[in-house]
């Protein structure tokens, strides 16, 4: 009598636990959309990148240290490559990758849209959607803009959270760059 006593209150706690871990998997493996908006620009003939040099205004938009700049970098390349993109030389490539890391100075995020020629208002304006409430920068998110060479001016930028924690070793933090980076360049409007 005990044990189909046992069975039957273990059976739906069995359920339940079941149910709480599959709630608690998929809300820790869903992704967040990256904000996405571009400007008119043909996308589909762009086969090189290249990245500005130091020195450019747009790396003295913003002060990062100098292994996250190469670890934002390398996973901008692995991403693109993945694409059959090819790194090409600044003088010859068909769209440049910038990339900010938006910290508390609001200051670094203006300067920054200065030296990609990023104007939010004429982006609403002109791009496929004119009222988007996501539109916003958010501390810790990195942000990933495609420069148009000709008219050094973005065409397209998107926005992701990276969710940095304080307790998050290097190699985690990494992690999170790399993930961040695929989720938004894999929605590049001329694939």
């Amino acid at each position: 009598m005990l044990k189909n006593f046992l069975t039957t209150i273990i059976s739906p706690i069995k359920l339940l636990l079941t149910c709480l871990l599959i709630v608690c998997v998929s809300s820790c493996s869903s992704k967040t959309n990256p904000v996405i908006y571009y400007n008119s620009f043909d996308f589909s003939k762009v086969k090189t990148y290249s990245f500005y040099s130091s020195g450019s205004k747009f790396f003295d938009s913003q002060n990062l240290p100098h292994f996250q700049r190469s670890g934002i970098e390398l996973a901008i390349e692995k991403s693109l490559d993945a694409q059959d993109f090819h790194y090409s030389e600044l003088d010859s490539a068909d769209i440049i990758v910038t990339y900010h890391l938006v910290k508390k100075q609001s200051k670094d995020y203006l300067n920054y849209n200065k030296a990609v020629l990023f104007c939010a208002h004429c982006l609403r304006a002109n791009a496929w959607q004119n009222d988007n409430g996501d539109w916003q920068v958010y501390r810790g998110g990195l942000i990933i803009d495609l420069v148009d060479p000709k008219k050094n001016r973005s065409v397209w930028r998107s926005i992701y959270p990276l969710k940095f924690n304080d307790k998050d070793n290097s190699n985690e933090l990494h992690e999170k760059v790399i993930e961040a980076v695929n989720i938004m360049l894999t929605q590049y409007p001329g694939k």
